[in-house]
């Protein structure tokens, strides 16, 4: 004869038997999860996935890294970067410019069903995005684009073209900075330009009036007067006293021009180089990362994964039917108690 599942005392629990009378009900919750896991699985869109692989350059200018003549270990230009650059490609990735492009590109708001006129479309843009579009850090020191789409070939045009927007949105910032600092540079150089032509002027006024070079001439100036002195030329004195009284009056004002020409020259020369490297790394397109791996449209779907999705239907219904057994079950002693 079976034991009764329940004892006298209602406190004695035999698993087995309370569930083999409810065997029924258990068949059925299971029948209903597999059939709802097989409808879930058919009825989910397929999604494809690509990806795309990069490693990140050393960021660094052009000028310093070609024109610098101190190099370090950070001015190679076909060198690898590090964690640091690798985060900074990672928020160039996730960053508005290039979801924006990305959107207005492929037209993901039709793609991903979203209302033009929605008031809360950019949110809803955003959300979608992120569910489809995976920026991440690898073990290897790359990073990995991935996109899922439920076009293979969309999902790889769009992890192809975000990896190309990282040097078209990096560029485009080091451009607005590099294009200020040429201008600060280029005004320098025009201002010294203009100062040195001034001196020039200037010294060409004193030149006219005798002053050609005043350490070169009051040297010579006194090697002619005392051989005239020595012959007794008295015209040739009184003409060399008049050049030194001109050297007197003009030569103070020749050297200092002389000697301010020089230290504004060598000035020019110093903005003429930075100039240089600020119009390399205006003009410069160098891309900031280096593609490994292209996209290529999937040949098989990655999601969803039909045996795993009946398999987590059906364990779910059972996880379910079992609470609702127990709860049905202290339901039941709690009415025998106060019976």
């Amino acid at each position: 004869m079976a034991q009764d599942p329940h004892s006298k005392d209602g406190n004695s629990f035999d698993l087995v038997l309370f569930l083999w009378g409810k065997r029924r009900f258990l068949l059925g919750m299971a029948l209903l999860g597999l059939v709802g896991g097989i409808v879930a699985a058919f009825a989910l869109t397929p999604r494809f996935r690509s990806e795309v692989i990069l490693f990140p350059a050393i960021t660094n200018s052009v000028s310093k890294a070609l024109l610098n003549e101190q190099s370090t270990g950070r001015d190679d230009i076909l060198a690898l970067g590090d964690e640091e650059d690798a985060e900074q490609l990672l928020q160039i990735l996730h960053s508005d410019q290039v979801r924006d492009r990305t959107a207005e590109r492929f037209n993901l708001l039709d793609v991903y069903e979203i209302k033009p006129d929605s008031r809360h479309k950019r949110s809803e843009l955003r959300d979608a995005y992120e569910s489809h579009v995976k920026f991440e850090y690898t073990k290897f020191g790359s990073v990995r684009v991935e996109v899922m789409d439920k076009d293979p070939q969309r999902a790889a045009d769009m992890a192809n073209f975000m990896s190309m927007q990282v040097d078209s949105v990096w560029n485009e910032m080091a451009h607005e900075r590099a294009l200020k600092g040429y201008r600060i540079v280029k005004e320098s150089v025009d201002e010294l330009q203009a100062e040195i032509k001034l001196i020039g002027d200037s010294m060409e006024v004193l030149r006219s009036l005798g002053v050609q070079d005043y350490h070169t001439q009051s040297e010579r100036y006194n090697e002619y007067l005392g051989a005239a002195i020595v012959k007794g030329d008295k015209r040739a004195i009184d003409e060399f006293e008049r050049r030194f009284a001109i050297l007197a009056k003009y030569g103070g004002a020749y050297v200092q021009l002389q000697d301010r020409q020089f230290n504004e020259i060598r000035r020019l020369s110093v903005l003429n180089m930075k100039l240089e490297q600020a119009k390399a790394d205006l003009d410069s397109d160098l891309p900031h990362k280096f593609t490994v791996n292209e996209a290529y449209p999937a040949d098989r779907k990655s999601f969803p994964v039909r045996w795993l999705v009946v398999a987590v239907s059906l364990v779910g219904t059972m996880a379910l039917a079992l609470v609702l057994l127990v709860a049905a079950e202290n339901i039941r002693k709690i009415k025998a108690q106060h019976a």
